[in-house]
């Protein structure tokens, strides 16, 4: 039997991952299952070895699996090893800032396959306003799987909804060229009129 794909998208300060802990501690408390949390190495965000929301209110943090995003699967053996000390399937498998995740889409896709319910969040967009990683691509498993896609919001300062994750370097906005990704946690939700991209070439 397949499992089925929950799938958390939007910019930052949107609550994915306060979301995301939400469900998994739900699964824990009134399913009874068994979910493991992951956490890519990319994701300096929290201590490491930990996925922690930034919203002070709710589910803050969980204890994770910290793996290196460039090979996710390697995480295959820990799941294996975890299955056999508990004496059971791990029912779900919870991923935090699934933007960072190589091979993310296959790697789903192997775990859906496997029978695991799996739960993702991340950013639909990096700072220049593009796909970041496979996050949007994750959105054809929930067709062909089954689950649920969730548009997380967030509010730029004019109150408007916000879409775009705006980075700040000293107070300013980021140009295009810099890099994708950069330690540290200089951003902010802006809306449509507000997102700034210094250098953008089109």
């Amino acid at each position: 039997m397949q499992g089925k794909l929950e799938l958390m998208l939007g910019p930052m300060r949107s609550n994915k991952t306060a979301e995301l802990l939400r469900r998994a501690e739900m699964r824990r408390q009134y399913a009874k299952q068994h979910v493991m949390v992951l956490k890519p190495s990319d994701d300096t965000k929290g201590e490491p070895g930990v996925v922690e929301s930034r919203n002070p209110n709710g589910h803050a943090k969980m204890r994770a699996h910290e793996f290196n995003s460039a090979n996710p699967w390697e995480v295959l053996d820990v799941l294996a090893e975890e299955e056999q000390r508990i004496g059971k399937r791990v029912e779900c498998i919870a991923i935090d800032e699934g933007q960072f995740v190589n091979e993310l889409f296959l790697f789903v896709k192997h775990l859906l396959d496997a029978g695991h319910d799996v739960l993702v969040a991340g950013l639909d967009l990096d700072f220049r306003a593009m796909p970041f990683g496979e996050m949007l691509n994750l959105t054809w498993l929930v067709n062909a799987y089954g689950g649920s896609i969730t548009e997380c919001m967030a509010y730029c300062s004019c109150g408007a909804r916000a879409l775009y994750s705006q980075r700040l370097i000293e107070g300013k906005p980021a140009p295009y060229d810099s890099p994708i990704k950069v330690p540290g946690d200089a951003y902010e939700p802006r809306c449509t009129e507000h997102f700034v991209l210094p250098g953008r070439p089109h």
